[in-house]
Formats: structure tokens, C-alpha cells, sequence
């Protein structure tokens, strides 16, 4: 633990700022709506006489595949465990570079680091907060072998340019979706450009099939027959035998020289990912609704820059970031927040770090500055509250105060009254 954490009651400040109803827009780790609807689904799967790998599965992996327009999709535990079969896939090995954005949820990295690779950061385009062709050309090099694009906070990157790259050199790309189910790019479904795309149906998602839970698509046919077995511990059952139990009614295989683990979905997160992904389009339209209330009552502030979706993509809106630049003030990001939270009840959350700064990468040697536009970034970003169960009066609150803070903090005002014990 660094020494700016020792002894830190951030809990217990948190705490107590919800125990005086101090909170008036909390940031609720929660994402989807969910209804009696749900709850039917899974009553449904559970009465089934499989409780894992059965018929809901098959049907939610139909229909996700349909609404995606891909060939392939398959049900797994979570994203990073399709990230992890996805690595296998593409056999990335010890050695090997693979490419991936300065700023991302440490998900993204994760599979390579177990087995070796090098992760090489990519920086990120400042209109966008993304990477992009260019950002990415700088960092090939002989060792690379796949680059995963990351589409944050629910907006795509821009794939045209990055695939052509990549055709260019060779290389695969998989597209994390953790953030973007629903999101397009020139008319097509995040997830299906690149040769594998992977899914979060994590609880603070865009759908969530009971807190955990993931999906790995592809258009490709030789990856598509292995997943099976990158999914249940490489178990490849006989086929056309005499006799079922001879000489055994499965065998255990390796996928691309790897031994395979255990990504299962069950069958009552299926059965509720299947009503999820019918009301996906509805609940993406209502983050819209919700980012461009805040858009039109925040984009004028000076020192405030708001997300700017580009006219060849849909926004799935998973996250709602916002920059501060108070420099000229003398006022940072911490200003911001702190005065968000304490005087007027708002929690926003200032993620993500870039990856390379987290102790699992300093241990090896990384520098704590490496890509600029992302450390930018960073520095100047913080999260509004995103979710459904925000009502329209509590965006307008949100905009009414994130004006009031620009405003004293302009005016010199850098303390903010704690309006709670």
C-alpha cells in the first residue's frame, strides 16, 4: 500500500455522507433496468433439467449474434474471460506485443500478462479519448502481433483507418466492448469489424446477466469451432461411436497449444441476458437522453469539455466523461470533485488510470510517464452519475451544480462547504 493511502477513511466518509441522506445524486453501481420480467427468466431457467451450457444459452448466443449481425457468438463468464480465450486464440505468446490503449480498464491487459507478452501502450487521440490509427502505427514493430482496441465509455473507435492498419502489418485485432454493447460504426454493431470482439455483462453494464457475465463474437469459423473447448476445460465429446462409453464419451484436448479453463455461462444468466439484450436499444436511447441534457446544460461552461460524438457512430453511453480545466484558475480535476461531493452531493468517479501506473506494471519496469494524451486526460477527467434510475430532475440538478462549481471556482472559491458532519 503507498504511503498516500495509509490510513485513509474514504469508506467511512462515503459512509457517512449516504447516512445523512448528504448524497443527492450517489454514484450508483448499477447499470441496466431490471423488471419482473427478469425475475420470470430466470425461474424459467432454473426449472430446466440443465443448469449450465443448456438451451437458454444456445438462444441468448442466437440472438445476440442476430442483433449483432455476426456469425458467431458465445456465452462466457465475463469479459475478461472472452479477452482470455481470445488471447488463446490468436496465440499470443511469451514475447509477443500486442498493442493496447494508454487508458482502459486493467481487464484489457490481464490475459497477455499471464502469458508473457509485452503490452505495449498505445496514447490517445484528445478529440476522442480513444486510440487511433495513428496513435497506434508509432508502436508497431517486428514483436507485434495483435492490437485490442478498447471503444470507452460506449463510443467506438474509429475501425475503418485501424483495420487497414492492422491488414497492412498483419495483425489481428480484438475489439473490447466491455463499455460499447449496442454502439455502432458506419452502421455496424461494435464488435463485429475486428476478428474477435468481447462483452461485459458485468452489473454496471449496459445489460448485465445477474452481475457477472460476458460474450465472445466472431465471423471467423476456425476460432468459432474452438471456442467450445477454450470455454469448458478443452472437453471435445465423441461423435459416432458404437458404443457411447467407448472408449470414453469425451476427451480432454488442448486449443492452439494452450490448456484450456473453465468460462462457463449458466442457464438462468442466459435466460435473463436474453430479456436484457430485448430492451438493450431502449435503455442505450434513455443514456442519450440523459448524456445530451447534460450536454446542452454544461457545454458552455468555460474550463468544461464535454464527450463529442461523431456523426458516424452511435454512442452507447455506458459512461458520461467530463474534463475540467481549471488551470487558468488555479483550480485541477480534485477541486472539481471535491466540490461536487461535499457541497453539493454528487459522486463522480475519476477512472481510468492508465494502466502502466497501477504496481503490477511498475514492477516491470514501466515508466510512470509514457503516453501524454492520456496522462492529460486523466488528469482532467471525472465521471458523472450514469444509469437509469436517474430521473430527469436529478441530470438537471447535476447541471444546475456543476455550473455553480465552475463558477466559485473561477470566483477563487477552492473550499468547498462540507455540508454534512
Amino acid at each position: 500500500m503507498s504511503d498516500q493511502h495509509k490510513g485513509s477513511d474514504w469508506a467511512g466518509v462515503y459512509e457517512a455522507a449516504m447516512a445523512q441522506q448528504h448524497l443527492k445524486v450517489p454514484y450508483r453501481e448499477m447499470g441496466p433496468h431490471y423488471g419482473l420480467e427478469e425475475v420470470q427468466a430466470a425461474v424459467e431457467a432454473m426449472q430446466g433439467d440443465i443448469l449450465t451450457l443448456g438451451p437458454c444459452l444456445k438462444r441468448f448466443q442466437q440472438e445476440f449474434a442476430q442483433y449483432l449481425g455476426c456469425e458467431y457468438a458465445f456465452g462466457v463468464s465475463s469479459c475478461t474471460g472472452a479477452l482470455e480465450i481470445a488471447t488463446q486464440l490468436l496465440e499470443i505468446e511469451a514475447g509477443d506485443e500486442v498493442i493496447v490503449p494508454g487508458i482502459t480498464f486493467i481487464a484489457s491487459a490481464i490475459p497477455l500478462l499471464r502469458v508473457g507478452a509485452k503490452v505495449v501502450f498505445a496514447d490517445l487521440d484528445p478529440e476522442t479519448y480513444l486510440v487511433s490509427a495513428d496513435t497506434i502505427a508509432e508502436k508497431i514493430t517486428e514483436k507485434t502481433k495483435a492490437i485490442y482496441v478498447v471503444h470507452m465509455y460506449g463510443m467506438p473507435a474509429d475501425m475503418g483507418p485501424i483495420m487497414e492498419l492492422a491488414r497492412q502489418h498483419g495483425l489481428k485485432v480484438v475489439e473490447d466492448c466491455a463499455h460499447s454493447a449496442g454502439a455502432e460504426y458506419q452502421g455496424r454493431k461494435a464488435g463485429t469489424i475486428g476478428d474477435i470482439g468481447c462483452f461485459s455483462f458485468h452489473t454496471v453494464k449496459n445489460i448485465t446477466t445477474l452481475g457477472e457475465g460476458g460474450m465472445l463474437v466472431t465471423n471467423n469459423k476456425e476460432y468459432a469451432d474452438l471456442v467450445p473447448l477454450s470455454r469448458w476445460v478443452g472437453m471435445d465429446m465423441y461423435q459416432d461411436q458404437e458404443h457411447y462409453w467407448l472408449p470414453f464419451f469425451y476427451d480432454i484436448k488442448r486449443v492452439k497449444n494452450r490448456i484450456p479453463f473453465n468460462f462457463c455461462m449458466g442457464e438462468v444468466q442466459a435466460n435473463v441476458g436474453r430479456v436484457q439484450l430485448k430492451k438493450l436499444d431502449w435503455m442505450n436511447r434513455r443514456r442519450n437522453e440523459i448524456a445530451r441534457r447534460m450536454t446542452e446544460g454544461i457545454q458552455d461552461l468555460d474550463g468544461i469539455r464535454t464527450p463529442h460524438v461523431l456523426a458516424d457512430r452511435t454512442h452507447a453511453f455506458h459512461l458520461y466523461p467530463v474534463l475540467f480545466d481549471g488551470s487558468p484558475w488555479g483550480a485541477d480535476i480534485n477541486a472539481f470533485i471535491g466540490m461536487l461531493f461535499y457541497e453539493f452531493g454528487i459522486k463522480t468517479a475519476p477512472h481510468y488510470l492508465p494502466p502502466y501506473q497501477f504496481e503490477i506494471f511498475q514492477e516491470m519496469g514501466y515508466p510512470k510517464e509514457l503516453c501524454p494524451q492520456a496522462e492529460k486526460i486523466y488528469g482532467q477527467l471525472t465521471n458523472t452519475p450514469m444509469n437509469l434510475a436517474l430521473t430527469d430532475a436529478q441530470v438537471d440538478y447535476m447541471v444546475d451544480s456543476i455550473r455553480k462549481t465552475v463558477a466559485k471556482l473561477q470566483r477563487g472559491e477552492k473550499e468547498p462547504q462540507r455540508n454534512y458532519q
